[in-house]
């Protein structure tokens, strides 16, 4: 709608659960013609139900004739069916969407005037729906934002996309909030489309996470790092980076400056560092990607995966990937296969087996009839194809000769994953779901069982030998790339953008850490603190604290510049552990060695050790005078 202004309406149903009207519901489930046996089931499902309140004192109990009972499986359906009047809708100016009680309205307007009449008739509109469903909207915790139209933003003030006049919008003479923004299931959609909102709650949200890691630190302060750094990437990180497949395409300096800062709370209490010790070093030494990397990373997997966007062909050619399909676009006859493990009066029994061996992948299979080996197929896939998908390209090869033979059979395979596949309702993988639709078409000749791999089973070992074989000498199979390649080749894409990033950091920490690291890794991590003071420069040095104006002088108290280097190197205070200090050609194999030499990583502790007490020293003499 580029020519139209909008409005984005959130509507909060009060109570939602807890006042579905039962006798609604039937009504409803009469009216889509829903058959006796499934009304009767959800009648028998909600009878007799009570509600229960417990103390030290007494319980109570009452009796229960309305709501949605949570937490079961079968509750979703039946609030969807419920609610979903409210969702039928044929205007073209309108679009609604409902995830459980949350209900969120777009509306669509040529003019203001026209975006504010439009959006009251339909807000009216949904209210009444909503009554004649027994439930009523929290008018209160309603919000909306308005946009202005790509089209009338040439002729504002600095092409802005706010209206010059708010509308008014209301549900029952009761206005609603219009907002600049508003939260909508854990996002923060701003009237800007900047996400600078967002990112603001981000940071709240990185304090929050960060304070509940400080108790476990500081309870356990020998605690494995990475543990902690697997910690970081499966709770913060997924956190801070939720919905980042919208936000996280087009960020401005001042949001990547943001994401930065956020994720340097963290670093610091992972690392122990002095608080003045750049982010961008703290991101190498701990291995951690920089935030808005990995963010636009994300958003190019959605890009991809879901939208089939070809802009991002340099990293893989859609073509050749998989695709993803909405659970809704699936049959529901396909989502579950019930298969037999083995079928009676088969004709023969099939083995099949998926194999990689240094990037090179094939499968195998090896038909039999009474226990006689009569015929080998074997298969080379591409390299970028895994042995989960030969597994069940096997399977459905094996199936498909079936049919094509008019025959029945018994496969039998040691991939628990492909039949876990072949049973799931929830695979969107275009793949799988035409392997789940060729044994669907089958199902009647066809019988499917695993067998234990490696245990002496003849057909199996058969099978297993036979798909080695395939990967060298097997007829070239083609199959579509999985999606696990494309998490593959965005993993190289992070490396590779986060070395571009590292690389133009010019900062004298930067140029001193690559003096000894020779580029990032998404698998290094320096677990001692004291390392990370040599590296950063940052630690209890004399040259550092003059730096930050808690010394006045930068040398140490034998005269010399009281860095880093001078304490490890070459201080007379600290000869007992000084180390042999490289050639600036050779400080990348010597930092490498350092890192597996305890004795030396000791020698070090111990020098820093010292230079602490000697600024210590100069601080106290600062302060005495």
């Amino acid at each position: 709608m580029p020519s139209e202004h909008l409005a984005l309406v959130s509507l909060d149903i009060k109570s939602a659960f807890d006042t579905m009207n039962w006798p609604v519901l039937f009504k409803t489930l009469e009216s889509y013609g829903f058959p006796a046996f499934f009304k009767n089931f959800i009648y028998f499902y909600l009878k007799n139900r009570r509600v229960f309140y417990t103390n030290d004192v007494l319980e109570i109990s009452r009796p229960c004739s309305k709501g949605c009972p949570q937490g079961s499986v079968i509750a979703p359906t039946i609030w969807n069916i419920y609610i979903n009047s409210i969702l039928i809708n044929d205007r073209p100016d309108l679009h609604i969407q409902a995830f459980a009680d949350d209900l969120v309205l777009l509306i669509g307007g040529r003019t203001a005037r026209e975006l504010e009449n439009k959006t009251n008739l339909i807000l009216a509109a949904i209210s009444d729906k909503l009554e004649d469903l027994k439930l009523k909207l929290s008018i209160e915790k309603c919000q909306a934002v308005v946009y202005r139209s790509i089209a009338s933003q040439k002729f504002s003030k600095r092409n802005s996309t706010v209206l010059n006049r708010k509308p008014t919008f209301k549900i029952k003479n009761h206005s609603i909030k219009v907002s600049d923004s508003l939260k909508i299931l854990g996002i923060t959609i701003d009237n800007k489309l900047s996400w600078t909102a967002h990112f603001l709650t981000l940071h709240a949200k990185a304090l929050f996470l960060t304070s509940n890691f400080n108790r476990v630190v500081k309870s356990k302060w020998n605690m494995n790092k990475n543990l902690l750094k697997i910690w970081y990437y499966t709770v913060i990180e997924k956190a801070l980076l939720y919905g980042a497949s919208v936000w996280g395409g087009a960020l401005t300096k001042n949001q990547i400056d943001r994401l930065h800062s956020i994720q340097r709370i963290f670093l610091l209490k992972f690392t122990r560092a002095f608080r003045t010790s750049s982010t961008n070093v703290l991101n190498v030494l701990t291995g951690i990607p920089p935030l808005h990397i990995v963010a636009k990373a994300e958003f190019i997997k959605f890009r991809i995966w879901v939208n089939r966007s070809n802009e991002y062909n340099t990293i893989f050619d859609i073509n050749l990937l998989d695709k993803y399909v909405p659970l809704k676009n699936i049959p529901s006859r396909q989502k579950l296969i019930n298969l037999d493990s083995k079928i009676s009066n088969a004709d023969y029994e099939i083995y099949t087996d998926g194999s990689r061996i240094e990037n090179e992948t094939g499968f195998a299979v090896c038909i039999l009839k009474d226990e006689i080996n009569i015929q080998n197929y074997l298969f080379k896939l591409n390299p970028f194809n895994s042995v989960f998908q030969a597994e069940l390209a096997a399977i459905e090869f094996a199936v498909n000769w079936a049919v094509k033979e008019k025959v029945k059979v018994n496969i039998h395979t040691d991939s628990l994953s492909s039949i876990s596949a072949i049973n799931s309702a929830n695979t969107r993988s275009e793949f799988v779901n035409k392997v789940k639709s060729n044994i669907f078409r089958a199902k009647n000749m066809v019988g499917l069982s695993w067998v234990k791999a490696h245990v002496g089973i003849p057909g199996n070992e058969l099978a297993d030998q036979q798909a080695k074989l395939a990967i060298t000498s097997g007829e070239k199979f083609v199959i579509p790339a999985p999606y696990s390649h494309l998490k593959g080749l965005l993993k190289n894409y992070i490396v590779n953008e986060w070395n571009e990033y590292w690389n133009s950091y010019d900062s004298a920490s930067g140029i001193r850490v690559r003096g000894y690291i020779n580029q990032v890794s998404p698998k290094f991590l320096i677990h001692n603190k004291f390392l990370i003071y040599f590296l950063s420069g940052h630690g209890p040095f004399p040259s550092y604290l003059h730096r930050f104006k808690f010394l006045d002088s930068p040398h140490c108290i034998c005269g010399m510049l009281g860095d880093a280097d001078h304490y490890i190197f070459s201080c007379s205070l600290t000869k007992e552990f000084h180390l042999i200090k490289p050639a600036d050609e050779h400080k990348k194999a010597w930092f490498n060695n350092l890192l597996t030499n305890r004795q030396a990583v000791t020698k070090m502790e111990g020098a820093f050790r010292t230079s602490r007490n000697i600024c210590d020293t100069l601080t106290q003499e600062r302060d005495h005078n």
